[in-house]
């Protein structure tokens, strides 16, 4: 079984602390209201309610259990967990990377948010589809590399809540000026890094 150093080690463990905050955030969304808790994708909710549910209901989900998959110990001491786990990921992925399509290809931002949060959703699908027919052709090493990225670009959700803040509160810029930047700023660089990963391996 591989051992992780030190640096790994606080890598995934920053990593997973965020995206289960950032999850909690989306699911209590959802539990309390839209609305409510995040204000910001209200307009959605008329038309694309159960859209909106979905996506940040479960893509939360997704957000908050992808970290484990990565673990060795997971994978060699429980495959069965893995697997499921892994199946639930994928599921859930599909599930909620359909919602976020819709919602991107009807956003309020303009054409360039739109774009960006499309392009997102079609590579974070096409991804996670590539790691599921991977594993399903027994060809594992691949899986894992399709994993990476999959779950790369599943992190945009955390990336994406820390450049609105940093840029709105640090920064004083008007969150309409901002977010159509942020919706290529929040994967496209997950996307880069994952690559850079991969090829250190």
């Amino acid at each position: 079984m591989a051992r992780w150093s030190t640096m790994t080690w606080a890598g995934w463990s920053t990593m997973t602390f965020m995206a289960i905050g950032v999850a909690a955030y989306g699911i209590g969304g959802v539990i309390v209201g839209i609305d409510q808790m995040i204000p910001a994708m209200a307009y959605h909710l008329p038309d694309r309610a159960s859209f909106a549910a979905a996506h940040f209901a479960v893509g939360g989900l997704v957000l908050a259990i992808g970290p484990f998959q990565f673990l060795p110990v997971l994978r060699t001491r429980w495959p069965s967990v893995h697997r499921w786990i892994g199946r639930v990921y994928v599921a859930g992925c599909l599930f909620s990377g359909v919602a976020a399509l819709i919602l991107a290809t009807n956003t309020n931002a303009g054409p360039i948010a739109q774009t960006g949060f499309t392009l997102l959703a079609v590579y974070w699908l096409i991804s996670t589809t590539m790691a599921f027919l991977k594993a399903r052709s027994r060809d594992f090493v691949e899986h894992r590399k399709w994993m990476v990225r999959s779950y790369a670009l599943t992190l945009a959700a955390v990336t994406l809540r820390i450049y609105l803040p940093v840029s709105m509160m640090g920064f004083g810029l008007d969150f309409l000026d901002v977010y159509p930047a942020i919706s290529f700023a929040c994967w496209v660089p997950n996307a880069i890094i994952a690559e850079w990963l991969l090829k250190q391996r």
